[in-house]
This record gives structure tokens, sequence and C-alpha cells, in this order.
């Protein structure tokens, strides 16, 4: 009866324990999910700053469930986005916003909010392609993730999604492939953001040179585009298949693709996506053979591009393809004057194909700064912990020989009291023999003279052991309790 009783309260306790933490672990879940919810709608509202705040009050009031500290956190790097939307380049109003929050999470030591705040930062540079400034944020956030269970992060496929944008800017395929798969498994199905992510998984095999693992990517996510309608993603899958048959020689697979690329580009308004679908389109045609039409295409590209700084990557690869025509046509003239204006681009030091190249080589070298900087502080905790781990060996040794120096001391101490008593239990047995032979030494003269004879004996025998023991180690306890010298002074008497 007692062990059943001992086993329904087991099995209780962990039924509480486990429902317990079910609550705990539902109740973040609730808590993260309404934060969530502020992150994502805050992109709703563009460069109106006012709008974004009043609607990011109760965050700021914390009058949400849930960690008030951690709402005032999320405040502060949602605004941070905002303005930084609005002002269009790095600015002091955003970075005291962005420093706030980054404060509050390191003062409360919260591991999640800290991590969603620094991707947010490394986020802050990197859409101004400061990608050096970014790095520190992006490489601490990268070394974290993986430690912190899904359940407990913000944001945690934009997290994700994020780090594997900016491992791919620098060319680190396989980390960014990594970090997309983590987004794809934890973003929702039937959402623009799985689709993003899936072309590009697609992108970086590409890179990679993986074209098989791409292009079934690219079918899940032209297949995701077509559920949920995003002619903009479905835009730019096809641009990808363009690309892929381009590079397989299929030309006519290629201008279909590429031909819908450009069409739902347009139908969504994304000019940048369509520009870059008329620069395939150029190399396809060219392909083809039809240079005419390259060549016509290329011209209203360029008159399109000129002017926009942003896009002197574009207008490289447009001029890349009108020096290839003007060879081909046997042009000197207009040879001469794309090589004039491919050189001017080509030195800019802030756009072209060689500010990346030498952007990214400065941002590979921090990193590598970043990772051995990481070591070496690695490195000094591991020295110190060892160095703390041998002092508290060394104690623990310490006190280990002192009790057993004590306990043996002790051990001594019984044995020595044992041996002395066992010697006195002798003597007092053997007086109470005398004591007996004394009564019958009454009866004869005989008899008491045997006595006194044994008596003395006896006497002389106990003063050498009382001599022999003052001598060792047993003096002290014989000092002390005197039990030898009270039996001789007892014969004496007797």
């Amino acid at each position: 009866m007692a062990v059943k009783s001992s086993l329904r309260y087991l099995m209780l306790s962990l039924l509480l324990t486990f429902m317990f933490v079910l609550h705990a672990r539902e109740k973040k879940d609730n808590n993260n999910a309404s934060l969530t919810y502020f992150i994502q709608k805050e992109k709703s509202f563009g460069s109106d700053t006012i709008a974004l705040r009043e609607f990011l009050t109760p965050l700021r009031q914390r009058v949400l469930k849930g960690d008030a500290n951690k709402q005032t956190a999320v405040y502060y790097a949602l605004m941070g986005r905002g303005t930084s939307r609005k002002i269009g380049q790095i600015n002091t109003i955003s970075s005291t916003y962005f420093e706030k929050a980054n404060d509050l999470a390191i003062k409360f030591d919260d591991e999640a909010l800290a991590l969603w705040v620094q991707i947010e930062l490394a986020k802050y540079f990197y859409q101004f392609n400061l990608l050096e400034q970014s790095l520190p944020y992006f490489m601490t956030a990268s070394f974290k993730i993986d430690d912190i269970p899904y359940v407990d992060q913000i944001n945690p496929d934009e997290s994700y999604r994020s780090l594997g944008f900016f491992f791919s800017t620098i060319g680190e395929y396989k980390e960014a492939i990594n970090c997309l798969k983590e987004a794809a498994f934890l973003a929702p199905d039937l959402s623009e953001m799985k689709a993003s992510i899936l072309d590009n998984l697609a992108m970086y095999h590409l890179e990679d040179k993986d074209t098989s693992v791409a292009m079934a990517y690219l079918n899940d996510a032209k297949e995701l585009a077509l559920k949920i309608d995003a002619k903009a993603r479905l835009a730019r899958v096809n641009g990808m298949l363009a690309m892929v048959s381009l590079g397989r020689g299929e030309l006519d697979s290629a201008l279909h693709f590429v031909d819908q690329d450009v069409k739902l580009s347009e139908e969504s308004g994304d000019k940048a996506n369509r520009q870059h679908a008329e620069i395939i389109k150029a190399k396809v045609l060219m392909g083809k053979g039809d240079m005419q039409s390259a060549e016509v295409l290329l011209e209203h590209l360029k008159k399109d591009l000129k002017g926009n700084l942003t896009k002197t990557d574009f207008l490289l690869d447009v001029e890349e393809l009108r020096l290839k025509i003007a060879e081909h046509k046997g042009d000197p003239d207009m040879e001469l004057a794309i090589r004039r204006s491919l050189g001017q681009l080509k030195d800019s030091s802030i756009y072209g194909e060689s500010a990346v190249v030498i952007q990214r080589a400065r941002v590979l070298a921090a990193k590598e700064r970043y990772l051995n900087e990481a070591s070496i502080i690695n490195l000094k905790v591991q020295q110190s912990r060892f160095a703390r781990n041998m002092y508290l060996l060394v104690l623990a040794l310490g006190i280990g020989i002192v009790i057993i120096s004590y306990i043996d001391f002790r051990r001594k101490m019984f044995a020595r009291h044992h041996r002395y008593e066992k010697k006195v239990l002798a003597y007092r047995l053997e007086k109470t023999l005398l004591d007996q032979k004394l009564e019958q030494a009454h009866r004869t003269l005989a008899d008491h003279l045997r006595f006194l004879t044994d008596r003395n004996k006896q006497i002389e025998s106990l003063q050498r052991e009382i001599a022999r023991i003052n001598k060792s180690a047993l003096a002290e306890i014989e000092e002390k309790n005197g039990k030898l010298k009270q039996l001789l002074q007892s014969h004496i008497l007797t």
C-alpha cells in the first residue's frame, strides 16, 4: 500500500510539473506573439514615423501582458527602424533608439531580447551597405542564436533569414544556406517570407554550383508564389529560371522565363526587378544572335538607369553588353565611347564591381579579426576557468588531507585508550585474585608470607610498568587518569 501511494504521489507531481512548464511555455509564446505582431506591422508605416509612434503606444506604455522591459526595448528598436527608413541614412536619432534598446537588453540580461536587438542593429548598418559596421553584430548573433530555443526567441524566422542574407553578401554561401534552412523551417507555410527564403536558397545553391538542388528550391518557390499570388516573388523566380536555362544553353526556355519575369515585374510595380530582367533578356537575345533587338533594349535600359547612382551595377552590366555588341558590329567609335563610360563607372570609389570586391575583402578581413579576437577572449576565459578549477582542486585536496589526518589522529588516540584500559582491567583482575588469596592467607602465617611476597612482586611489576609507560606514548593518558598509580597506592596501603 505504501509503494502504491508513493507512486501515485510521484505521478501527480510529474503531471503538475508538466502542466506548469506547459503553461509557462504557452504564456511565453503568447507574449512573443504579441511582440511579433508589432514587429511585422511596423514595416507597413513606411516613412510615417508619427503614425508609427501612435501604433506603438501599447509598447511605449508597457500595457501588454508579459515583460515590460522587453516591450520598451522592442519599442525603441522599432522606432529606430522607422526613423532610419524615413531619413534614408545612418543618423543620430535612429542610432540613439537602437542604443537604448541594446542597453535595456544588456541591463536586464535577457539573451533572447539581446539576440533580436543585435540583429536589428546589424540590419540597420547592413541596409546602408555598411557591412563592416554590421559584421560584429551579425557574428555575435550567429554564435548565440543556436543556443537559444526557438520558443524563447523574438521573430526567429526573420533573424535566421537576416543572417543568411548577410553571409551570402560576403560570399559565405554554406553559412547562408544553413541559416536559410532554419528560417524556412520556422517561417509560416503560406507566406511571402517562406517564398523569399526558398528562392534565395535556390540562388545560393546556384552560387555554390549545386544546380539540381537549386532547381528543386526554385520549383518549390514558384509553386508557393502561385498559391499566395505573390507576383513580385514569382517574377524573381522566373528570372532565376531564365538564368539557369541560359547557362544550359536552352535559349527558347530562357526567353520564355525572362518574358514572364518582365511582365510580372511590371504588374507588381517592381522597377528594379524589371530592369534586372531586361538585362537577362538582352543576354538571351544576344545568345540567339538577335543583336539589333538586344541593342534597342540596352539603349532603353541605359536611359532608364542614367542618373540613378544606386543602380550603377546595373549600368555596368548594360555597358559591358553594349561593348560586346559594338565589337560584334565592328563599330570603333561606339566601342571607344562605351569603353570611356565603363572606365568612369569602374573608377568610382563608391559604386561599381571593383568597389563591391574591395568592400567584400574588407569585410572578410574584419570577420577574421573578429574571429581572432573572439578566440583570444575565449582562450582567456578558459585559462581563467582552468586557474579557478585548479585553485578549487588544491583547496579540496588540502581540506581532504586535513580531514584524513584528523581521522587518523583520532583512530590512534582511540587505540591508545583501548590498550590503556585493557592494562588497567588486567591489573584490577589480578588485584581481585590477590585479595581472595589474602583472605586465605589469614589462616596461616605461611600463606600470609607468600601473599606478602606476591604483593611485593606485583608492586615491583606495577612500578616497572608505570616507569615504562611514562617513557611511552601512553604517558599523557597515565598522567591524566593516574589509574595505575592509584592501583600502586592501593597495594602499598593494603
